[in-house]
């Protein structure tokens, strides 16, 4: 019906007030809906229970009806001066019309809203009882469907990993403000690239819907659920300035209800959609967060663990190091490895990034290279197994490592420094009292393999001192993107050698941190110094 009873009586007593007179409705097709009075032009044109609109015109007065349709009348030809007077009748019959329509509209809208509203309100407390994410999202979906009024709904969640799609909640539509959780069917496949689910995942918080015409959705897809239409929405959270993806809501189907006879999914059932995955997002976001800062925080407890907690003994030979990371897990990393034959390897080494990735891959060559020198006598060939033993999983990880290290034996000044794609060894020789480097750099552990190293001999002289750096050093900016550069290292390291290891690890740390200033850090920065004891006290 396109209009109501209301409409009908209000026809019927204008026929009654015009002697003669006649109306009809008919809807956006040209069937007849009602008809009044019996003017012989109207009830000719009734024969067959179709007015074309056309005829109508001819016959007396025609208005539209807002949900299409129009509404038409007649008087007998001695009454013809009353058709303007019919005219604006029949348009205030249409406006009542036209009233009444937005205030059913009005309604449904306002009833829906109470509902969302009302299921927003019972699930947001529920969630935080919930123990699996599974939990979450049935919550949320047991309410969507019941809110949006559709038939079923599914929960997608996309693994970051390898962008595959897994179907993690759906729920069916059972009446009465129910919702009751199914099995998804195991034979459809969720392709993250097409269709609506695609869609959907790019969607951001905007609602999608596709018609689905009988026949045409492709057997296996999601679209294959779906009787008419399928409507799709984006599961995310906002974090540092960027969206996070977490999988797809999807709702099949709208379903009638007793204020709603519509049954096509809209931007009502969208903004519900969009309402309660983002509801869904926030929480299964800041569970997410929360999960991460427990893996931050044990990652950062292992990567200090794992960190020297004091300088290795060396006779001969004074040792400190030190390593600040940018973030709460960074990628450099330095040691004291003993190595087979009882010497020992200082060494520093550099994970490309500085995240928690990083610093996994970096717990990982720690492990590697204690392994490794456990049974080799020489650093090179120690570097060589590390490039080798390493390359499958740096490539993998998308990852590389450079790194640099002295080889120590005890009381005697004779060394060996190996490189690997590392910011060359500075030398302080202290009878010049000025600072070479050392050269002699093999390729990045993790770029190529079977790469090859060479180890470099240094003599070193008592009050000598080497320094082993990452390029968070070199590298670090002040406020006017001036970078720290080698220049200021090697002053640094000119002036404070004569006071000790130690003296020469914290002067440089503490001119990188003042010329950085409160911008905060750029980069993991990490310095290793080894010092040849001078002959007599401190001093050279």
């Amino acid at each position: 019906m396109i209009v109501g009873n209301s409409i009908h009586d209000l026809l019927a007593g204008l026929c009654d007030a015009v002697p003669g007179a006649g109306a009809c409705v008919v809807d956006a097709v040209g069937s007849l809906e009602g008809a009044f009075g019996e003017p012989a032009g109207l009830a000719a044109l009734a024969m067959g229970d179709l007015l074309p609109l056309e005829a109508l015109q001819r016959c007396g007065a025609v208005v539209p009806l807002p949900r299409g349709g129009a509404l038409a009348a007649a008087v007998p030809l001695t009454r013809a001066s009353l058709l303007p007077w019919l005219q604006t009748t029949l348009q205030t019959v249409a406006q009542k019309a036209q009233l009444e329509c937005d205030m059913e509209s009005m309604n449904h809208s306002s009833l829906q809203l109470l509902e969302q509203v009302s299921q927003l309100g019972e699930t947001l407390p529920r969630l935080s009882a919930c123990q699996t994410i599974a939990d979450v999202a049935d919550g949320v979906l047991e309410a969507c469907v019941v809110a949006a009024s559709v038939e079923r709904a599914v929960y997608l969640h996309l693994d970051a990993r390898t962008g595959a799609c897994e179907p993690l909640v759906y729920v069916a539509n059972a009446g009465n403000g129910r919702a009751v959780r199914r099995v998804w069917p195991g034979e459809l496949a969720l392709d993250a690239e097409q269709g609506i689910v695609a869609a959907a995942l790019a969607s951001s918080d905007r609602s999608v819907v596709r018609q689905i015409a009988p026949g045409t959705a492709r057997a296996g897809t999601p679209e294959a659920l779906a009787r008419r239409e399928v409507l799709g929405v984006q599961v995310g959270y906002d974090a540092d300035g960027r969206r996070v993806c977490l999988g797809a809501l999807l709702l099949f189907d709208k379903m009638r209800t007793s204020y709603d006879l519509d049954d096509h999914l809209g931007s009502e059932e969208g903004q519900v959609a969009a309402s309660f995955a983002s509801m869904l997002g926030a929480v299964l976001g800041a569970r997410q967060t929360a999960e991460l800062g427990k893996e931050m925080r044990m990652a950062q407890t292992i990567q200090s663990q794992i960190l020297p907690a004091r300088p290795a003994v060396v006779p001969g030979f004074e040792l400190a190091g030190s390593c600040r990371n940018s973030g709460a897990v960074g990628g450099d990393y330095f040691d004291y490895v003993p190595m087979a034959d009882g010497r020992t390897l200082a060494v520093v080494a550099d994970v490309s990034g500085h995240n928690l990735a990083s610093g996994m891959v970096m717990v990982g060559a720690r492990a590697t290279l204690r392994t490794l020198a456990g049974a080799h006598t020489c650093g090179a060939r120690v570097f060589e197994a590390l490039a080798q033993g390493m390359f499958d999983d740096l490539t993998r990880t998308e990852r590389f490592i450079t790194a640099a290290g002295i080889v120590l034996r005890p009381h005697d000044l004779a060394v060996d420094v190996v490189n690997a794609g590392h910011a060359e060894v500075l030398h302080y020789v202290a009878r010049e009292r000025a600072v070479r480097t050392v050269g002699g750099a093999g390729p990045i552990l993790g770029f190529v393999t079977g790469a090859r190293y060479e180890a470099q001999p240094v003599v070193l002289e008592p009050g000598d001192c080497l320094l082993l750096y990452t390029d968070g050093v070199t590298e670090a900016t002040n406020e006017g993107g001036e970078m720290f550069g080698e220049d200021r290292l090697v002053e640094i390291l000119g002036q404070t050698a004569k006071f000790g290891s130690r003296a020469v690890v914290d002067a440089v740390l503490a001119a990188v941190r003042q010329f950085e200033g409160p911008q905060g850090r750029g980069d993991d920065v990490t310095v290793v110094a080894v010092r040849a004891m001078p002959r007599s006290g401190v001093g050279s």
